[in-house]
């Protein structure tokens, strides 16, 4: 059975969640903070003492506000009379618990619960299950926060203190770097005036996420590296300029790698594409 849940902050995540829980019968017990309630079923709490005043004990508070307010929002919370008998984690990807020190301090069990998905504005909750989420704590906070996970649906993993940078760097590059992928090679399309950039290029992303899904990264990449096609390369590096190509070369060098350990295509074929690249 997993403990009942409280979530402070109602912005993409804390909304995803909350109607994740919901629909799960997840034990979610109160919501509030700033921002937009995502229900009429649970009245939106603003003020700290409010909003944990009468929580069960043991009760999960989900604190989903901006990494820049999480210390300060832990103080506050740390101030607070009877918070020792709660748990309160972040939903930082790039922080562990120590952003919380100041509520461990005054007795409270803290941890964290990240969960690495793309949440939109709206509906965000349906993207929930079949996510992974990280998760840290003491052993008996990690049970509850797996004990929620799979509730939700969701496959929990355990980052040990030093993971959280690489965690959140990657998470960072397969996520935030795609879009800025994307709006580069839209620009490439718009310059050279072809219609519909960058839409056109969505369903060949599409295509290429579900071949990485269902394949090893090796078996799914296709393209020039892959061929090893150097003068396709060699005709794009004389067309592209300025940051694109410098992007360009940077990708493509991270695609090098990956066709080398493929094993496909010919040793030559990638020493000549590398001396291109570099």
């Amino acid at each position: 059975m997993a403990s009942p849940v409280a979530i402070f902050g109602m912005g993409r995540f804390g909304r995803a969640l909350a109607a994740a829980l919901q629909s799960c019968d997840g034990g979610l017990v109160r919501i509030g903070g700033r921002g937009r309630p995502h229900t009429q079923k649970l009245a939106l709490v603003t003020e700290p003492a409010d909003f944990v005043r009468g929580l069960p004990k043991g009760c999960i508070v989900v604190v989903a506000v901006r990494d820049d307010a999480l210390e300060p929002m832990a103080a506050t919370f740390a101030a607070l009379p009877g918070i020792s008998h709660l748990q309160f984690v972040h939903t930082s990807g790039v922080s562990g618990p120590g952003v919380f020190k100041a509520l461990a301090d005054a007795g409270a069990n803290t941890g964290v619960f990240h969960v690495l998905q793309s949440l939109p504005p709206e509906n965000g909750h349906a993207r929930v299950p079949g996510s992974y989420a990280a998760i840290a704590g003491p052993p008996d906070l990690v049970e509850d926060l797996r004990a929620v996970s799979r509730l939700l649906g969701v496959h929990a993993i355990e980052l040990k203190p030093d993971q959280w940078t690489a965690y959140h760097a990657a998470a960072v590059l397969a996520s935030n770097a795609l879009l800025g992928l994307l709006e580069t090679a839209g620009q490439i399309l718009k310059d050279a005036g072809v219609p519909s950039a960058p839409q056109l290029l969505l369903p060949l992303v599409r295509g290429t996420l579900d071949n990485a899904e269902a394949l090893d990264l090796t078996l799914a990449l296709t393209g020039p590296v892959a061929r090893g096609d150097t003068g396709s390369i060699r005709r794009h590096l004389d067309l592209l300029e300025g940051d694109a190509r410098e992007l360009y070369k940077a990708a493509m060098r991270a695609v090098v790698k990956l066709a080398k350990r493929g094993g496909k295509t010919p040793p030559e074929k990638l020493a000549e594409i590398n001396r291109l690249l570099n």
